[in-house]
């Protein structure tokens, strides 16, 4: 049985909230592990009035230091201190604003030192962010007025089904070994080479999903490597075409490019999402995109949908 990555739209609007529509971000859950990317104020609620526990949330990856994307941060700190953490956070921030991140936290919340978990605030510029055993997130550069990331999740691919029966035939002892063949690495024991289909069977093997955020920036100019046939890009949409000329003022996106840019990316769904408070009609404008690409959606306020992990 597959097992399931469930995606919660914590809010869909950019730059100020509305009566109706909480900021920007997102909530991945998968394996017992929360994965929050940006938290804007009113973050707590939003995870509260979902089916997710913030408690589980280990990593938080902040895309830029714009106010509408970080600023629940604190609160959220608070919380998990009220609420007894232990467990480590990790906090991943573009190239050069780890010590401002830091300054703030400990100006905000006055007992930083007193808290019974440890922060790490991570800076990262392109490339992993994060790497487990199931999953890895990427970082890759985005355009916007200031510096900013883009993450992609992607699970990790199965290479095949390791025959354990046979790696002990072999006398190859558990551990380590068994790990570099599983992840197709040859081995050296005794003298002889095991390559890993002499223990694996690569009829099993398996693609993992792989889901992108992107906010805030306008559409990249070139579709990077980690881009390519993603399962689902969540991707702002500031703006409509309406609105263009504003939308490359101020470097972010208008619907209908990244419905271009998401066909060049060949991802099999795209949410738009980061869409400007002024917009109050998104269920037409939903319907008019559709008859451009079946495939787009505009992510709604608290929405929760579930994929299996593996294509």
């Amino acid at each position: 049985m597959p097992n399931k990555i469930k995606i919660v739209f914590l809010g869909n609007c950019a730059s100020a909230p509305t009566s109706l529509r909480n900021l920007s971000s997102l909530l991945l859950s998968y394996n017992g592990q929360g994965y929050l990317f940006d938290c804007p104020e009113n973050t707590q609620q939003q995870i509260m009035k979902s089916s997710q526990s913030a408690m589980k949330i280990n990593n938080i990856f902040i895309t830029h230091m714009h106010g509408d994307h970080y600023f629940g941060l604190f609160g959220l700190l608070s919380s998990f201190k009220l609420n007894n953490r232990v467990s480590n956070l990790n906090i991943y921030v573009p190239k050069g604003e780890k010590v401002f991140l830091e300054r703030l936290i400990a100006l905000i919340i006055s007992d930083i030192y007193k808290l019974d978990y440890k922060i790490n605030v991570i800076e990262i510029e392109r490339g992993k962010a994060l790497d487990t055993q199931d999953i890895v997130v990427e970082a890759i550069p985005l355009l916007h007025s200031i510096k900013t990331n883009g993450y992609i999740f992607k699970v990790k691919d199965k290479v095949g089904r390791f025959n354990k029966a046979k790696a002990l035939k072999l006398n190859i002892p558990e551990g380590q070994l068994f790990s570099r063949l599983q992840k197709g690495q040859s081995i050296k024991l005794g003298g002889k080479i095991i390559h890993p289909k002499d223990v694996m069977d690569f009829t099993f093997r398996k693609v993992g999903k792989k889901i992108a955020y992107l906010t805030d920036t306008m559409p990249l100019k070139k579709i990077p490597k980690a881009l390519e046939d993603i399962d689902i890009l969540v991707h702002e949409s500031t703006f409509f075409k309406e609105d263009s000329r504003k939308a490359i003022l101020v470097k972010h996106s208008f619907a209908e490019e990244v419905l271009e840019f998401s066909s060049k990316a060949r991802a099999g769904c795209v949410y738009l999402t980061h869409i400007s408070g002024k917009y109050t009609d998104l269920d037409k404008r939903e319907k008019q995109l559709l008859k451009k690409n079946k495939s787009v959606r505009i992510a709604r306020q608290l929405q929760e949908i579930e994929i299996d992990d593996y294509k």
